[in-house]
Protein backbone atom coordinates (compact mmCIF):
# COMPACT_ATOMS: atom_id res chain seq x y z
CA UNK A 1 0.00 0.00 0.00
CA UNK A 2 1.43 3.70 -0.61
CA UNK A 3 2.59 5.84 1.60
CA UNK A 4 -0.38 8.32 0.17
CA UNK A 5 -3.23 5.97 0.76
CA UNK A 6 -2.16 4.61 4.23
CA UNK A 7 -2.08 8.20 5.79
CA UNK A 8 -5.29 8.86 4.57
CA UNK A 9 -6.63 5.88 6.25
CA UNK A 10 -4.74 6.48 9.10
CA UNK A 11 -6.32 10.15 9.13
CA UNK A 12 -10.22 8.65 8.37
CA UNK A 13 -12.63 9.89 11.69
CA UNK A 14 -14.85 6.60 11.40
CA UNK A 15 -16.61 8.44 14.50
CA UNK A 16 -19.93 10.98 13.93
CA UNK A 17 -20.42 13.94 16.17
CA UNK A 18 -22.43 12.28 18.83
CA UNK A 19 -19.68 9.24 18.99
CA UNK A 20 -17.36 11.89 20.34
CA UNK A 21 -18.49 11.67 23.75
CA UNK A 22 -16.14 10.69 26.29
CA UNK A 23 -18.16 9.38 29.21
CA UNK A 24 -16.77 8.11 32.38
CA UNK A 25 -18.46 5.44 34.67
CA UNK A 26 -19.11 7.88 37.26
CA UNK A 27 -20.98 10.02 35.17
CA UNK A 28 -22.57 7.41 33.51
CA UNK A 29 -23.85 6.00 37.64
CA UNK A 30 -24.63 9.86 38.24
CA UNK A 31 -27.06 9.89 34.82
CA UNK A 32 -28.98 6.64 36.23
CA UNK A 33 -29.22 7.67 39.86
CA UNK A 34 -30.80 11.39 37.98
CA UNK A 35 -33.30 8.61 36.65
CA UNK A 36 -34.09 7.30 39.50
CA UNK A 37 -34.36 10.12 41.26
CA UNK A 38 -36.86 11.52 38.75
CA UNK A 39 -38.94 8.38 39.28
CA UNK A 40 -39.04 8.68 42.69
CA UNK A 41 -40.57 11.99 42.02
CA UNK A 42 -42.98 11.56 39.68
CA UNK A 43 -44.35 8.40 42.61
CA UNK A 44 -44.59 11.48 45.53
CA UNK A 45 -46.04 14.13 43.18
CA UNK A 46 -48.40 13.07 40.36
CA UNK A 47 -51.27 10.43 40.95
CA UNK A 48 -53.77 7.85 39.20
CA UNK A 49 -53.07 7.33 35.19
CA UNK A 50 -50.95 10.57 35.37
CA UNK A 51 -47.65 8.09 36.82
CA UNK A 52 -48.05 5.46 34.78
CA UNK A 53 -47.75 7.93 32.08
CA UNK A 54 -44.47 9.82 33.20
CA UNK A 55 -43.06 6.62 34.46
CA UNK A 56 -43.37 5.58 30.80
CA UNK A 57 -42.07 8.27 29.21
CA UNK A 58 -39.26 8.51 31.44
CA UNK A 59 -38.53 4.79 31.14
CA UNK A 60 -38.23 4.99 27.44
CA UNK A 61 -35.84 7.48 27.80
CA UNK A 62 -33.80 5.42 30.44
CA UNK A 63 -34.07 2.35 27.45
CA UNK A 64 -32.99 4.85 24.69
CA UNK A 65 -29.95 5.88 26.83
CA UNK A 66 -28.92 1.91 27.17
CA UNK A 67 -29.45 1.41 23.27
CA UNK A 68 -27.29 4.34 22.82
CA UNK A 69 -24.57 3.54 25.36
CA UNK A 70 -24.42 0.33 23.37
CA UNK A 71 -24.57 1.71 20.15
CA UNK A 72 -20.90 3.54 21.41
CA UNK A 73 -19.54 0.74 22.59
CA UNK A 74 -19.98 -1.63 19.29
CA UNK A 75 -19.05 1.53 17.21
CA UNK A 76 -16.06 1.98 19.45
CA UNK A 77 -14.79 -1.88 19.39
CA UNK A 78 -15.58 -2.23 15.28
CA UNK A 79 -13.74 0.84 14.86
CA UNK A 80 -10.20 -0.53 16.97
CA UNK A 81 -11.14 -3.61 15.48
CA UNK A 82 -10.83 -2.09 12.28
CA UNK A 83 -7.79 -0.05 12.83
CA UNK A 84 -6.35 -3.25 14.09
CA UNK A 85 -6.51 -5.41 10.98
CA UNK A 86 -5.37 -2.52 8.74
CA UNK A 87 -2.92 -1.27 10.69
CA UNK A 88 -0.34 -2.31 8.53
CA UNK A 89 2.44 0.23 5.84
CA UNK A 90 2.73 -2.99 4.12
CA UNK A 91 -0.82 -4.54 4.33
CA UNK A 92 -2.77 -4.62 0.82
CA UNK A 93 -6.10 -3.49 1.39
CA UNK A 94 -8.79 -0.87 -0.46
CA UNK A 95 -9.93 1.69 1.15
CA UNK A 96 -13.71 1.38 0.30
CA UNK A 97 -13.77 -1.69 1.42
CA UNK A 98 -12.80 -0.95 4.59
CA UNK A 99 -15.28 2.06 4.97
CA UNK A 100 -18.48 -0.32 3.73
CA UNK A 101 -17.48 -2.92 6.01
CA UNK A 102 -17.24 -0.20 8.98
CA UNK A 103 -20.81 0.62 7.61
CA UNK A 104 -21.68 -3.04 7.57
CA UNK A 105 -20.79 -3.60 11.05
CA UNK A 106 -22.47 -0.55 12.59
CA UNK A 107 -26.24 -1.49 10.62
CA UNK A 108 -25.64 -4.59 11.92
CA UNK A 109 -25.25 -3.59 15.63
CA UNK A 110 -27.95 -5.62 18.14
CA UNK A 111 -30.01 -2.77 19.99
CA UNK A 112 -31.51 -5.37 22.74
CA UNK A 113 -30.94 -3.62 25.77
CA UNK A 114 -33.89 -6.34 27.61
CA UNK A 115 -30.66 -7.65 29.68
CA UNK A 116 -28.89 -4.41 30.14
CA UNK A 117 -28.02 -4.35 33.94
CA UNK A 118 -28.67 -0.47 34.19
CA UNK A 119 -32.19 -1.08 32.73
CA UNK A 120 -33.31 -3.82 35.00
CA UNK A 121 -31.75 -1.51 38.15
CA UNK A 122 -33.43 1.32 36.90
CA UNK A 123 -37.11 -1.89 36.68
CA UNK A 124 -36.15 -2.40 39.86
CA UNK A 125 -35.41 0.93 42.05
CA UNK A 126 -38.99 1.82 40.68
CA UNK A 127 -40.99 -1.30 41.77
CA UNK A 128 -39.34 -0.90 45.52
CA UNK A 129 -40.88 2.54 44.99
CA UNK A 130 -44.11 1.89 43.67
CA UNK A 131 -44.45 -0.86 46.21
CA UNK A 132 -43.36 1.33 49.17
CA UNK A 133 -46.23 3.42 48.18
CA UNK A 134 -48.48 0.26 48.29
CA UNK A 135 -47.95 -1.19 51.46
CA UNK A 136 -48.69 2.39 52.60
CA UNK A 137 -52.03 2.91 51.51
CA UNK A 138 -52.85 -0.66 52.79
CA UNK A 139 -51.84 0.67 56.12
CA UNK A 140 -49.95 -3.02 56.50
CA UNK A 141 -48.11 -1.51 59.72
CA UNK A 142 -47.76 -3.81 62.09
CA UNK A 143 -44.47 -4.75 63.86
CA UNK A 144 -44.47 -8.34 61.99
CA UNK A 145 -44.80 -6.99 58.44
CA UNK A 146 -41.95 -3.87 60.07
CA UNK A 147 -39.49 -6.18 60.80
CA UNK A 148 -39.59 -8.36 57.48
CA UNK A 149 -39.18 -4.97 55.36
CA UNK A 150 -36.54 -4.21 57.32
CA UNK A 151 -34.63 -7.15 57.16
CA UNK A 152 -35.69 -9.69 54.16
CA UNK A 153 -37.57 -7.58 51.90
CA UNK A 154 -36.72 -5.40 48.93
CA UNK A 155 -35.55 -2.40 50.72
CA UNK A 156 -32.50 -3.08 53.47
CA UNK A 157 -31.86 -0.50 55.99
CA UNK A 158 -29.66 -2.55 58.28
CA UNK A 159 -26.20 -1.88 57.61
CA UNK A 160 -23.97 -5.58 57.54
CA UNK A 161 -21.04 -3.87 59.13
CA UNK A 162 -22.74 -2.55 62.31
CA UNK A 163 -25.83 -4.48 62.56
CA UNK A 164 -27.76 -1.21 62.98
CA UNK A 165 -29.93 1.18 60.72
CA UNK A 166 -28.54 2.85 58.42
CA UNK A 167 -28.48 6.44 58.43
CA UNK A 168 -26.66 7.10 54.97
CA UNK A 169 -26.96 4.21 52.26
CA UNK A 170 -24.50 3.36 49.55
CA UNK A 171 -25.09 0.96 46.87
CA UNK A 172 -22.06 -0.79 45.85
CA UNK A 173 -22.51 -0.85 42.06
CA UNK A 174 -20.41 -3.88 41.24
CA UNK A 175 -22.55 -6.61 43.43
CA UNK A 176 -25.43 -4.54 44.65
CA UNK A 177 -25.44 -4.55 47.94
CA UNK A 178 -26.37 -1.24 50.37
CA UNK A 179 -24.23 -0.64 53.03
CA UNK A 180 -24.13 2.81 55.68
CA UNK A 181 -21.49 5.27 54.08
CA UNK A 182 -19.70 6.12 57.52
CA UNK A 183 -19.15 1.98 58.25
CA UNK A 184 -18.14 0.92 55.10
CA UNK A 185 -15.62 4.12 54.62
CA UNK A 186 -13.80 3.47 57.90
CA UNK A 187 -13.62 -0.25 57.35
CA UNK A 188 -11.59 0.32 54.05
CA UNK A 189 -9.52 2.83 56.01
CA UNK A 190 -8.33 -0.06 58.36
CA UNK A 191 -8.47 -2.87 55.03
CA UNK A 192 -8.37 -1.57 51.63
CA UNK A 193 -8.82 -5.19 50.29
CA UNK A 194 -12.07 -5.59 51.92
CA UNK A 195 -14.35 -7.62 50.12
CA UNK A 196 -18.22 -7.51 50.29
CA UNK A 197 -19.29 -7.61 53.86
CA UNK A 198 -22.61 -8.69 52.92
CA UNK A 199 -23.06 -12.70 53.89
CA UNK A 200 -23.43 -14.61 51.00
CA UNK A 201 -22.23 -12.36 48.18
CA UNK A 202 -20.56 -13.89 45.43
CA UNK A 203 -18.41 -10.95 44.15
CA UNK A 204 -14.75 -11.41 44.88
CA UNK A 205 -14.02 -8.46 44.12
CA UNK A 206 -12.40 -5.45 46.55
CA UNK A 207 -14.74 -2.69 47.61
CA UNK A 208 -13.24 0.64 46.58
CA UNK A 209 -14.88 4.16 47.36
CA UNK A 210 -15.38 4.86 43.38
CA UNK A 211 -17.79 1.94 43.14
CA UNK A 212 -20.20 3.30 45.97
CA UNK A 213 -23.15 5.19 45.19
CA UNK A 214 -25.75 6.93 46.97
CA UNK A 215 -28.59 4.49 47.18
CA UNK A 216 -31.23 6.68 46.74
CA UNK A 217 -34.43 4.63 47.03
CA UNK A 218 -33.07 3.42 50.24
CA UNK A 219 -32.72 6.92 51.19
CA UNK A 220 -36.11 8.06 50.62
CA UNK A 221 -37.37 4.78 52.60
CA UNK A 222 -35.40 6.11 55.59
CA UNK A 223 -36.48 9.13 55.15
CA UNK A 224 -40.31 8.50 55.39
CA UNK A 225 -40.04 5.47 57.74
CA UNK A 226 -37.83 6.98 60.43
CA UNK A 227 -36.74 4.81 63.42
Amino acid sequence: MDACKYSIFKSINFQSPILKMTQSQQTIEELHDSYTQTAANIISYFGGNEVKEKLKELRDIVENNCVLGKKLRSVEDTKNHLFNLYNDENAQFDLETIIQEYKNSISEINTDVSDNSKLIDYDNHVKALLDEIGDKEKEENDDEDVDMMLTGGLINVIDPISKKRIVDPVKNIVCGHTYDRETITELLKINKKTRCPVVGCKTTDFVELKDLRSDIVTKMYLDKNPA
